[in-house]
């Protein structure tokens, strides 16, 4: 049981899940990749350029496909150094490639070749698998919580989702929770470069940064500006620069997945019929996890918590395309359930300790 008990050995747990549920996929599918990079039936333009790039065919998803398809194309030439080439057959070139700093690494900056991008885009999600509940077991046995609860990263289900479509979620979240833990260790630097990071690889991180910073200021009555300030500087610089890049019709719609109404996109998504049994109890969980998580972080001192309410805050104002599928829904919100389990155990430490000094204190009135 020693591997439960240290965050290295949580680590190694976690990456030895994540190699069998690639491998779980990899089986199946003759040992082809591109299973993970989720090219779609009717996404002729990423398919046709995937390829031609690998010189064979590649494995297909129903209709759009996923995320990875996307990252893929974006792998590269993350820098946008050609995008008529690369960024002009993504969807919406604005908004997918202000997620770079997942291409950029499983690229190498664009210089690694199709063939080995495929390989690399899986390989980085499951070392992340690794690094992420490493982090979240540090920050658990800092709160006096087993080290074994890290592996409520490893074993969220949304990130193993991101898993099996190169999506770049686990490598966003893995980078807030390492600044989390820094931050616990007065490693403001550190804390720095990791949401700097997270915030270049999925720019809803953002909201979890904004989080930590909002709660921060209200705790403690001093703004955080070196975790707060850098990561939108880098947010709004690239977002610039890609507006330099790519030109973008006046009338193109970028961002489909807010709403300002909130609760219409979940409304929408119980009403409409196209939920099944298990898309409407996935629902009722992360409904519920938007009411815990906050009042959870209301007496907790952990900032993770602290950053997953930014999540609890951005579920309400979600469109019914990410609501209606258990499998997307899972993804968007998945640090609510990692957060969550964190906090149970870290709860019940809190209670065991207030219990023992209110002993304590009863002994010493005696």
């Amino acid at each position: 049981m020693r591997p439960f008990r240290s965050t290295v050995g949580i680590a190694v747990v976690a990456v030895v899940i994540g190699v069998l549920a690639a491998l779980r996929l990899l089986v199946v599918f003759d040992w082809d990749p591109t299973v993970f990079t989720a090219f779609g039936e009717e996404a002729y333009a990423t398919t046709e350029f995937a390829e031609n790039q690998l010189d064979r065919e590649v494995l297909t998803r129903p209709r759009q496909g996923h995320d990875g398809k996307f990252f893929f194309v974006q792998a590269h030439d993350p820098l946008v150094l050609e995008p008529e080439r690369h960024a002009g057959i993504l969807d919406r070139p604005v908004y997918r490639a202000q997620r770079m700093l997942y291409p950029m690494l499983v690229g190498v900056g664009g210089v690694l070749p199709s063939e080995a991008i495929v390989w690399s885009m899986p390989f980085l999600n499951v070392l992340m698998l690794g690094v992420g509940s490493w982090a979240v077991a540090s920050i658990a046995r800092r709160h006096g919580a087993p080290a074994w609860v890290g592996l409520a990263f490893a074993l969220n289900i949304g990130l193993l989702s991101e898993l099996f479509i190169d999506g770049a979620g686990i490598t966003a979240f893995a980078f807030v929770a390492l600044g989390a833990w820094a931050l616990e260790e007065d490693r403001t630097g550190l804390a720095t470069a990791a949401f700097v990071a997270a915030a270049l690889t999925r720019e809803v991180m953002a909201i979890f940064i904004g989080f930590v910073a909002l709660i921060w200021l209200v705790r403690r009555k001093v703004i955080p500006w070196a975790i707060s300030v850098p990561a939108a500087l880098a947010i709004v610089s690239w977002a610039i620069y890609l507006r330099v890049r790519i030109e973008i019709p006046a009338d193109a719609d970028q961002v489909r997945e807010i709403t300002l109404l909130p609760f219409s996109g979940v409304g929408e998504a119980i009403t409409s019929g196209n939920a099944n049994p298990i898309d409407l109890l996935v629902i009722g969980i992360f409904l519920a996890l938007i009411v815990m998580v906050p009042y959870r972080a209301w007496r907790s001192d952990v900032y993770l918590t602290w950053g997953a309410v930014g999540f609890a805050a951005l579920g309400p104002f979600l469109t019914v395309f990410v609501w209606q599928k258990s499998f997307d829904i899972s993804r968007a919100l998945a640090p609510l359930v990692t957060v969550f389990v964190v906090e149970l155990f870290v709860n019940r430490n809190r209670r065991r300790h207030a219990k023992l000094e209110s002993e304590l204190g009863q002994r010493t009135l005696a």
